[in-house]
């Protein structure tokens, strides 16, 4: 168990170890709560953006579907003339 202490104005150095294990950068984010006796501090996970929003996002790319298609076109025909060989 890691211990810290409560300065005076309320303040809490997270220890290097624990900063390290959860990834915490200068400037991230956390929440805060309290279950029974227990603070429980987490890294704010901002929510994904709602897929609607994504709409024509890739405009003007290679479609994707097609790109997929190609591949498993090609993956077939490998496939295929390995049967043959044999």
């Amino acid at each position: 168990m890691t211990k810290a202490t409560v300065s005076a104005a309320g303040l809490v150095s997270i220890p290097e170890e624990i900063l390290e294990r959860l990834n915490l950068k200068p400037g991230t984010e956390v929440t805060m709560e309290v279950v029974d006796q227990t603070l429980v501090v987490k890294p704010l996970v901002r929510a994904l953006p709602d897929w609607r929003t994504m709409q024509g996002m890739s405009k003007g790319s290679e479609s994707l579907t097609k790109a997929l298609e190609d591949d498993r076109a090609a993956e077939n025909a490998h496939y295929e003339a390995r049967i043959k060989d044999h």
